[in-house]
């Protein structure tokens, strides 16, 4: 497959925070941990693409596309627009021979795109990931053109502070304090996003969560027992877990009849006047 690739600027991509860390793209597994993200949660984010009211020939414009299936989605849907899949790590985005997808390597952070460009903006699992969310959120609304979408979707762990089970408590605890210190995450601050889009002056503001549950061999629990597998060595070396902690949590993962809820992505979106 061939994929037309341009970077947005000549300067050398330094591996900082999201890149440099235990999910980066360089990381061993992580392109196959990202596909058991999209397995968990391509059909709610497809759900939700569904329901907007996009032209045929939209342009579009995906944020952060990581292993690039929405952007892959994006196409086949709407094969008279433009898809924009950007990421600062491109390494997995390849799509179809004449697919209508452009890559650009880019970092919302600091680089820009003119006001008023698409009719679709939609970044997955990335904002969580940044600093400064409210301003990243304001200059993404700001590329939508009126009458446009933007949509955002981040993880939360809000649900593992019901859970019953202590160490399940303790793994998502030391699993936030890691992605804190090490890449800057708030795995919390999704629960805020229909607030903040109606903040940023959008309209007809929704929301959708899907919760991801654990224990039943599904989609959403071979993202989590990839995620947190492949976090096992940045948690020892940081301190955060111990062995004990890892095999307890392996004990009770794999105790028959055990389920519960270890994250939820919240879905909302937002159409600017």
């Amino acid at each position: 497959m061939t994929t037309r690739v341009e970077a947005a600027s000549d300067r050398p991509a330094v591996p900082t925070g999201y890149g440099s860390s235990y999910v980066a793209h360089h990381t061993p597994g992580e392109r196959s941990r990202l596909g058991t993200l999209e397995a968990a949660f391509d059909p709610a984010t497809i759900q939700a693409l569904t329901g907007l009211s996009l032209p045929e020939t939209a342009v579009c414009l995906e944020l952060g596309a990581g292993a690039g299936s929405i952007a892959a989605w994006l196409a086949t849907h709407r094969p008279r627009g433009h898809i924009v899949a950007t990421d600062t790590d491109i390494r997995f985005l390849r799509f179809q021979p004449g697919a209508p997808v452009r890559v650009l390597r880019h970092d919302i952070v600091t680089e820009d795109f003119p006001a008023a460009s698409f009719d679709l903006v939609h970044a997955r699992a990335l904002l969580c990931h940044l600093p400064d969310h409210d301003r990243i959120l304001e200059r993404a609304a700001h590329w939508v053109r009126p009458g446009g979408w933007l949509v955002v979707e981040d993880l939360t762990v809000q649900p593992v502070d019901a859970s019953p089970h202590p160490i399940l408590r303790k793994i998502t605890r030391a699993g936030e304090v890691l992605f804190r210190t090490t890449v800057g995450t708030d795995l919390r601050w999704a629960q805020t996003l229909p607030q903040r889009l109606r903040g940023i002056g959008l309209h007809d503001v929704q929301a959708r969560t899907t919760p991801g549950t654990i224990g039943d061999g599904g989609a959403t629990d071979a993202f989590w027992t990839a995620t947190f597998e492949q976090s096992l060595p940045a948690h020892l070396a940081a301190g955060t877990l111990r062995h004990e902690d890892i095999e307890a949590m392996r004990a009770l993962h794999r105790t028959p009849g055990f389920t519960d809820t270890a994250v939820a992505m919240v879905s909302a979106w937002g159409r600017r006047k």
